[in-house]
């Protein structure tokens, strides 16, 4: 099964998925601090997934963890008036997130791994974490083995995010550490960077990516997580690839006046991608793979 914000459904159920969203984000930190991805409204949000859902994209993994902006209650109407299944996080962000006196900030293991347990059994189905350089800190350390030992209790599935793209080694070599399984793991991000060898070397280890700066490469004619794209698909990694849009700015989203929409990536990207690789291969991107993926999967 996967669990989404409205109860578990069959993974045969999905028919696309955006593995990295941003459809609320609701916090005054955000909305102070960075109003350039306050993303506080239903019925735009409700907008912007009809669009997906006519490309046949009925699944969408809200990124934000609790205290970061993560409202449960808007995710639930989003998902009853559009139609489409959301998967919500547990989890924690970047700290910039959270309030001073957030218990996150300070938690170990033991207390993150509470929290996780509870909000999975709460409606929350998968479990974000983060790193923000090449190394790890002790905090970062301390999430990432909560979120191992959450994973091999309840079988939920584990996305990470790479700050602009890098780190995606240090985390590999973290999770490898502390035993977790990297087939049932995702990075985030990591087409910020283009080399084409970091790519190899992250996608030997056996790791699942998902590259989404699609819509900021929209109205380019150098689409480099494109080729990137393509390259690894042609060198037998297909299976380990999926999609999103991160779209956490307001400027990216239709229904707020902005462009290209999330729609973009279900449509004109999609159609960039038939055009280097066989449709088979654009349907394990968008569905296969993440049906894999995103169901629970307990030892």
């Amino acid at each position: 099964m996967i669990r989404t914000v409205l109860g578990d459904i069959q993974s045969s159920e999905v028919t696309g998925a955006y593995l990295h969203e941003h459809l609320i984000i609701d916090s005054s930190i955000v909305k102070d601090q960075m109003p350039h991805i306050y993303l506080d409204d239903v019925t735009s949000a409700v907008a912007e997934v009809k669009d997906c859902a006519a490309h046949a994209i009925n699944l969408f993994v809200d990124c934000m963890p609790g205290e970061s902006g993560r409202n449960l209650e808007k995710l639930r109407a989003i998902s009853k008036e559009s139609g489409v299944h959301i998967i919500s996080a547990t989890g924690m962000h970047n700290p910039k997130y959270y309030e001073k006196s957030s218990r996150y900030l300070n938690a170990d293991r033991e207390l993150l791994r509470a929290i996780f347990i509870e909000e999975l059994n709460s409606g929350s189905g998968i479990i974000k974490i983060h790193s923000l350089s090449e190394t790890l800190s002790t905090q970062e350390r301390e999430l990432f083995a909560a979120a191992v030992w959450t994973q091999k209790e309840t079988g939920a599935p584990i996305l990470t995010h790479c700050e602009e793209g890098k780190g995606a080694l240090a985390q590999i070599n973290e999770l490898t550490k502390l035993g977790g399984d990297l087939n049932r793991v995702v990075l985030s991000h990591t087409d910020k960077e283009s080399s084409f060898d970091y790519h190899r070397e992250i996608l030997a280890s056996g790791i699942n990516v998902e590259y989404d700066q699609s819509l900021r490469q929209s109205n380019s004619d150098n689409r480099p997580s494109l080729e990137l794209t393509v390259a690894m698909c042609n060198e037998g990694y297909a299976d380990q690839i999926m999609l999103g849009t991160d779209g956490a700015r307001r400027t990216l989203w239709r229904s707020l006046g902005g462009s290209p929409g999330l729609s973009w990536l279900a449509n004109g990207w999609r159609n960039l991608l038939t055009k280097e690789v066989s449709e088979s291969v654009v349907i394990q991107l968008f569905r296969d793979n993440p049906r894999r993926f995103l169901i629970w999967n307990s030892e």
